[in-house]
């Protein structure tokens, strides 16, 4: 892996008509920066370790960056980015040019100027090196396959950035899916419950939503149902009510209910009522 600045520069004009060019590129460990008038061109930052701080000159927008994140700094943004307190940040930088590289971003719509979270960064670093490779060896036709390779450093950005927000968008998905299980069990405690059913309406198998279920709750939904059921069962309980009767309004079978209630308090419905 790269370990100190490189720097490459592409002067000859007839290669103009390539749709990225790179400037320059390196990984160093990053100390204080400050760019009154911004850099020439774009920025891809991609994070080695440790973490710093970014800001813009001109309205102060800040945002950090840290372990599997990148950002991009259009060209000429005045701007300012230093380490964290304390810490060794090694920071890996492609600075691109070339007349396609404003409408590529934008048509990928890879955010300037934020945190760009990535699910991995292996195949961002192996496309690294091996541009940087490409530099150091200067084969014939350089130019064009380092072209091709930024293209390719784009997309993977794209690509694992898409992968994060994916599985951060499941993650959501997953607790609103979570939390609205609770809540139909909690609103049809009364009814015959077919958890798989509830399972298969918010897209997910039983046994999938009940590991999940019991991550948020610590109980299995069938726990949390029994739980709510007999909670309820010791309000009924107090009323003028047969235990057949309480069982029914709970949604359960009486002698199931008879004896699942005497696991969890020690005596039977009827001990209990007569206890009150």
């Amino acid at each position: 892996m790269v370990n100190r600045r490189r720097q490459y520069i592409a002067h000859d004009a007839s290669l103009g008509n390539l749709p990225l060019r790179l400037y320059n590129m390196g990984l160093i460990q990053q100390k204080k920066i400050i760019r009154l008038e911004g850099f020439p061109v774009l920025h891809l930052f991609i994070n080695r370790s440790g973490g710093g701080q970014f800001q813009t000159l001109n309205d102060g927008r800040e945002w950090t960056l840290a372990d599997h994140q990148a950002c991009i700094l259009p060209a000429r943004v005045p701007h300012t980015y230093y380490p964290h307190p304390d810490t060794v940040w090694k920071l890996g930088f492609v600075t691109i040019t070339g007349p396609a590289v404003n409408d590529l971003l934008e048509t990928m719509n890879l955010p300037p100027m934020e945190t760009i979270p990535l699910k991995s960064t292996e195949t961002i670093w192996t496309l690294f090196e091996r541009i940087f490779q490409l530099v150091r060896e200067n084969p014939p036709e350089q130019d064009w396959s380092i072209s091709s390779l930024l293209y390719e450093l784009l997309l993977e950005v794209l690509k694992q950035s898409a992968h994060h927000l994916e599985a951060s968008a499941a993650s959501k998905n997953s607790a609103g899916a979570i939390k609205l299980a609770a809540k139909m069990i909690r609103e049809h405690y009364a009814e015959p419950i077919l958890l798989a059913e509830y399972a298969d309406s918010l897209g997910y198998t039983v046994q999938h939503l009940n590991r999940l279920f019991k991550q948020a709750y610590g109980v299995t939904m069938h726990q949390y149902l029994d739980d709510i059921r007999f909670e309820k069962s010791l309000q009924l309980l107090g009323l003028d009510m047969s235990v057949q009767d309480i069982a029914s309004a709970l949604g359960m079978e009486a002698n199931y209910f008879i004896r699942a209630f005497k696991r969890v308090h020690g005596i039977t419905p009827g001990q209990y009522k007569k206890s009150l």
